[in-house]
């Protein structure tokens, strides 16, 4: 690559000069990546640039590329999620052997296995560089950090190794000794319609390499250049003649099917299909829900109580009378018995936080709930209790409603397991504003066809005593 491209147009000299150390290796990455992105012709409107936590952190903001530093190990997160959004932006990932191999490693991963069309540039120093110089998972078999002070005694792991056998379809490493290889590495990345890998050996100078008796940054950059033998020698060695030596090369270039595209052509066909689907048969508003801005629901129960069904078919429901909806859930780890919720936010604008905040209406099936959620609800709100199992409210200002929904089910209907279509019933009377032909709808769409009269006489005894709740 040549040497005299201009890369001030590329960086934002405003925020220079940088913060790194003397002999740090993030400024030749910074270099060798903003002639790469010169090789490429790409207008700088659509080259994003995204990184972790680390020294390497500050590069998007010295690069002047649309930008963004990320949380300590979830670069890669952020950047799938901008790429899949935008897979026209030419997306890159600088980070380092802690952010990527490390907190991140699961991160890097799935990033590889999708194959999704981004370059990492790995800065690999062997060390946490800014957070004290502990050791990371690159740390090489007994070198010196803050964390092993008579040497680590762990394997150091392979970044490329690691990437080849995760599915990046382009796997590179070299040097900041080699700096014209690192932009030509950085270039063929870059040019990949796939996941690419380009792993830097980049010397720090003050957190290893103080530690590692190399007592000047020259000291390291000799070694790199010492020690680095090429991917076609180092066939001809054996492994004790390996041993120490950083082998720079390409070590997979292929191609396969990249996420994004393989999403667009999925996408496709959802829409296309949706075209032949029956839309949902909508049903009335009710008069109460004409001026509903925004609802939350929380329902609350144990794991086995059908909360979470419950409030899809409220979400449904909702969606049949006109409104927008969101359904999230959390449970816990059993199956059966752990705490579980479901929650629901209905309204007419649009939904852009999925998560209830503050319920206006809450529904508790056990009294462990209760005692948990019923002090969140807003002032004024509704709070419908099971009371075969709740026995105490806290006090408050709350509109409260006490039903044995669940011995309704065992009475009324033969089997608890409908107790949340109960629960249904009773909310949808004492709410008002949901309409009870769309939930009965609802039900009936996710419920087997042998369950369906059960499922109705269940919400329709929990309507009727909603009734009684309100008339006495």
């Amino acid at each position: 690559m040549a040497n005299n491209i201009q890369i001030n147009e590329y960086l934002r000299e405003s925020e220079l000069p940088h913060i790194w150390c003397a002999g740090c290796g993030h400024g030749i990455v910074l270099n060798a990546t903003a002639r790469a992105v010169a090789k490429m012709d790409w207008n700088k409107d659509d080259v994003l640039a995204v990184s972790g936590i680390g020294c390497f952190g500050r590069m998007p903001v010295y690069t002047d590329f649309n930008g963004v530093q990320t949380t300590h190990g979830r670069a890669l997160a952020f950047a799938t999620g901008m790429k899949v959004h935008r897979p026209d932006m030419n997306v890159f990932v600088f980070s380092g052997d802690g952010d990527c191999a490390g907190i991140g490693g699961n991160h890097f991963l799935h990033a590889a296995k999708r194959n999704i069309d981004m370059t990492v540039i790995v800065m690999n120093n062997y060390i946490y560089g800014m957070t004290g110089g502990q050791g990371s998972p690159t740390t090489p078999h007994n070198s010196m950090t803050t964390t092993t002070p008579y040497g680590n005694i762990e394997a150091e792991l392979d970044i490329c190794e690691v990437a080849k056998a995760a599915g990046a379809t382009f796997v590179a490493r070299t040097t900041a000794y080699h700096v014209n290889q690192l932009a030509g590495y950085i270039e063929k990345g870059f040019r990949n319609k796939g996941f690419s890998v380009i792993e830097c050996i980049d010397p720090c100078t003050t957190g290893y390499g103080r530690r590692n008796k190399f007592k000047k940054p020259v000291d390291m950059y000799k070694y790199l250049k010492s020690n680095s033998i090429s991917l076609d020698k180092s066939k001809d060695l054996s492994e004790e003649e390996l041993e120490g030596k950083i082998v720079t090369g390409i070590f997979k270039d292929v191609r396969k099917r990249e996420y994004c595209n393989e999403y667009d052509k999925m996408a496709k066909q959802v829409r296309e299909n949706a075209k032949e689907e029956v839309p949902l048969e909508m049903v009335p508003e009710v008069p109460e829900a004409e001026n509903l801005k925004r609802c939350e629901f929380r329902l609350s129960g144990s794991g086995g109580q059908g909360l979470i069904l419950a409030g899809i078919m409220l979400a449904e429901a909702g969606i049949r009378q006109g409104k927008k909806a969101v359904q999230s859930q959390s449970y816990g780890v059993e199956a059966r018995g752990g705490a579980s919720r479901s929650e629901v936010i209905l309204g007419d604008e649009d939904i852009n936080f999925p998560e209830v905040i503050c319920p206006d209406v809450l529904l508790t099936m056990n009294q462990e709930s209760c005692d948990k959620f019923a002090t969140d609800i807003k002032s004024g709100g509704i709070i419908l209790a099971d009371s075969t199992y709740v026995d105490n409210i806290p006090e408050g200002d709350a509109k409260v409603y006490k039903a044995p929904i669940t011995q309704l089910a065992i009475d009324k209907i033969g089997n608890a397991v409908v107790a949340n279509v109960v629960a249904l019933g009773v909310l949808a009377r004492v709410c008002g504003f949901i309409a009870p032909e769309g939930l009965k709808k609802a039900i009936l769409s996710r419920v087997p066809a042998k369950a369906m009269d059960l499922n109705i006489k269940a919400f329709e005894e929990g309507y009727n005593y909603g009734e009684q709740l309100l008339t006495d």
